[in-house]
């Protein structure tokens, strides 16, 4: 029969050292007195299972009560988890007390990368008097968790990223955080490796002022040797004269697009909104009473509600989008959505790629030909586009106290803008 606790406390050292088996394979080693004469339990079991293969011993730890001791009941249980562990994973007994010391070794150096990470997104999302708006929490996420964590590590102490720390590669966090930022430069992404790099420097700012790392320690520190990008380069935009071309190929969908892509274009070219501001329309955001469409302020990089007067050609494609997602939340739903449940920003960019427009111009371009042909060929006043377009008008001082909406002018340019588009052969 198994020991009981009672038992155990009654073995007594000797002069020599004894093993006593508590079952199941867990043997009490019992110290000779010279030694201590104290109690250890240990585990014994062939690794891998199967005849001939070599015994190992697994430490378990001292007898006794208190902080680091085993009663015998706990004894057997941490046994029957390690070999439980050890036979569904295959792996040898003795690593998952490695790992769990190792997880202790790393707790012992403070917080780890991912850690950080996580503290700085929950507090820039909450921080006030003016948090993040969700966007810039999921845009920053995406360049910390996505793009630099591969290369730093989310097990990685933050210390261990300082300037000055040296690693197990002999890197310091400097060279570490650098490379990582090379990577994505390499990849031919030079201005979102400078970005990347700016929010890593916030995130490390943040460590700093939780006292996770030392003052003067931030590996991410931008400067003139750090930049990789050259002057960004505005995006292209079609000519007006273009335009007929380009409804023709929308039309024609050589490139095979689903229709809630083609019929997403039409309003990107009727609204010349931002993709982020359109592609997650909802349906409760329409007027049509009013034939007003209110974009959230969560949704507009002004972080201002905007509205949209709605024209007769516009309507007409809202309604063929109607019956084709009535039935959903979302105006551009997409089942083959895997992010979200409505198309993804990045699926008008590539459909314009598709049909032949690449280097031509792509779906910002657009707002760029509204400003420009708004007052070229319907010669239409600069600020009531730009205002349609949600652009701060004006220095701080008149932003603060013009409350106009211009709602009126902007409803006739945008009547007179759909009227053009269809001359040029838009198709609603």
């Amino acid at each position: 029969m198994p020991l009981s606790d009672s038992e155990v406390r009654s073995l007594e050292a000797g002069d020599k050292r004894k093993v006593v088996s508590a079952g199941d394979s867990l043997y009490i080693v019992v110290y000779p007195r010279q030694r201590g004469g104290g109690k250890y339990f240990v585990g014994r079991m062939r690794h891998p299972p199967g005849a001939g293969a070599k015994q190992v011993e697994v430490q378990i730890g001292p007898y006794g009560k208190g902080v680091g001791k085993w009663s015998l009941k706990k004894a057997r249980d941490e046994w029957d988890r390690i070999r439980t562990w050890s036979r569904d994973t295959g792996n040898d007994p003795r690593d998952l007390k490695k790992s769990k010391k190792q997880q202790v070794e790393k707790k012992s150096q403070g917080p780890t990368f991912q850690q950080l990470v996580d503290a700085y997104l929950a507090w820039g999302s909450t921080k006030q008097p003016k948090p993040m708006k969700p966007r810039t929490v999921q845009d920053y996420r995406n360049k910390l968790v996505n793009q630099m964590m591969p290369e730093l590590g989310a097990d990685t102490p933050v210390k261990q990223l300082s300037w000055d720390a040296t690693g197990k590669d002999g890197r310091n966090g400097r060279e570490v955080v650098l490379a990582a930022k090379q990577k994505i430069t390499l990849r031919g992404k030079g201005s979102q490796s400078d970005k990347c790099l700016a929010v890593l420097k916030s995130c490390f700012d943040y460590g700093v002022s939780m006292g996770w790392m030392e003052r003067n320690q931030n590996p991410a520190v931008p400067d003139r040797t750090t930049r990789a990008a050259p002057p960004s380069k505005s995006n292209p935009s079609l000519e007006w004269d273009q335009l007929p071309k380009f409804f023709e190929d929308l039309e024609r969908n050589d490139a095979n697009a689903a229709l809630v892509v083609r019929l997403a274009v039409k309003v990107l070219v009727l609204t010349f909104l931002r993709v982020g501001s359109l592609t997650p329309a909802r349906w409760e955001e329409f007027d049509l009473k009013k034939d007003l469409w209110t974009i959230p302020a969560d949704r507009m990089k002004t972080g201002k509600a905007h509205q949209v007067p709605l024209t007769a050609p516009l309507k007409e494609v809202l309604k063929e989008l109607r019956q084709l997602n009535g039935g959903n939340e979302y105006v551009f739903f997409s089942p083959r959505g895997r992010e979200y449940q409505h198309v993804h920003k990045d699926s008008l960019n590539a459909h314009i790629k598709k049909m032949g427009y690449k280097g031509l111009t792509t779906a910002h371009g657009f707002r760029h030909l509204a400003l420009t042909a708004g007052q070229e060929v319907l010669k239409v006043d600069h600020e009531i586009i730009q205002r349609q377009m949600a652009h701060t008008f004006g220095d701080k001082i008149r932003g603060s106290y013009d409350k106009s909406q211009m709602m009126e002018e902007r409803r006739d340019f945008m009547v007179a803008w759909s009227d053009a588009l269809l001359e040029q052969g838009l198709q609603a």
